[in-house]
């Protein structure tokens, strides 16, 4: 049982990165500078300053934040920009110097995600591609996912505890197939912890991106785990598909490439209008509108915990939190996980 589900009803629907809320986003959001400005003076000290604040914030909301919310929402997706520009080489002294503070900060941060069982987890940017055709593309991801990685090991997370997502994507106007090869090859330069850590979302271009069918071959061919991502297949089918239900073929065979571990899928809905007409079909809403989609969700918690990919952020979460009672409320019981 992972540390964040000690018992079977603990489903979880999960925060990503920031705080929508003002208060709250001055407290929590993290701060970060570029490579241009840690290339000018005082860079080194900007890069170090930021880097401590941003482990004691995430030490902060980890200890006073999500310990007091509802055990459901007990759930956060760290941001890419805990150590700015770390992975840039000439910045490699100057986190060694503060090295055993961040290492310290970090390990007190797992301790409060474990005490209080708050499941974490990262989502590196789109440029980080494993399947790219660029050996030096392929060389920074390898390195941005290390990166990546040091968040579950600083925090001392057992790997299959601490989900690492990409997209599955470099396809290059060639065939699918041969970027699941090169993403397969590449995988292995990945250490262990990041190998355990790693999953991969289906995208959301039905011309140039991979679906579920494509990561799911993936999983197949190598050790790691696939994300389902509601919005992007919905987005990939151009919206001529039902509503996803757990029996869905692809939706199971997701879920049992987690193995043991309970799995981490992602979910959201196209962004409307002030006149209620659907705007970019793959650019997030900022909460839930459509509540029959929301509604479909509930059953899925049975199988699955849920990032609410959402502008709204903790607004989004608490939202569909309280509609999910609600259902539970017309339904005369509770929702149990599997």
């Amino acid at each position: 049982m992972e540390y964040f589900n000690k018992t079977q009803t603990d489903w979880r629907i999960s925060q990503c990165c920031q705080f929508d809320n003002k208060l709250l986003a001055k407290r929590y959001n993290l701060g970060t500078t570029t490579k241009t400005y840690a290339l000018k003076d005082g860079g080194k000290e900007r890069v170090q300053q930021k880097a401590l604040a941003n482990v004691a914030k995430l030490r902060d909301v980890l200890t006073t934040y999500f310990p007091t919310q509802p055990r459901n929402l007990r759930s956060f997706r760290i941001s890419s920009e805990l150590f700015p520009c770390y992975t840039l080489d000439f910045t490699k002294d100057w986190y060694a110097e503060i090295w055993p503070e961040i290492s310290k900060i970090m390990a007190q941060a797992g301790e409060a995600a474990k005490q209080h069982e708050i499941r974490v987890s990262t989502h590196p940017a789109q440029f980080t591609v494993l399947a790219s055709n660029r050996p030096d593309v392929v060389a920074n991801s390898v390195k941005d996912l290390e990166y990546h990685a040091l968040y579950g090991e600083l925090m001392g997370l057992e790997a299959k505890d601490f989900s690492m997502n990409i997209h599955l994507q470099g396809l290059y106007g060639g065939l699918r197939e041969d970027g699941i090869k090169r993403f397969a090859t590449h995988f292995h330069y990945l250490s262990d912890y990041a190998q355990q850590s790693l999953s991969v979302e289906n995208e959301d271009k039905h011309k140039s991106g991979y679906d579920i069918t494509h990561v799911l071959e993936l999983c197949a061919k190598i050790p790691t785990r696939a994300t389902f991502d509601i919005h992007h297949f919905e987005c990939f089918h151009q919206k001529e598909c039902e509503y996803v239900s757990a029996n869905n073929w692809f939706f199971k065979d997701a879920v049992k490439t987690w193995g043991t571990s309970r799995p981490l899928f992602h979910v959201s809905q196209t962004i409307i209008d002030e006149d209620g007409n659907d705007g970019r079909m793959n650019a997030h809403s900022y909460k839930f509108h459509d509540r029959d989609r929301l509604a479909m969700l509930v059953p899925l918690l049975e199988f699955a915990d849920f990032d609410i990919e959402a502008k709204g952020k903790e607004v989004a979460v608490n939202d569909a939190y309280n509609f999910i009672l609600e259902e539970e409320s017309h339904a005369g019981e509770k929702l149990v996980c599997r």
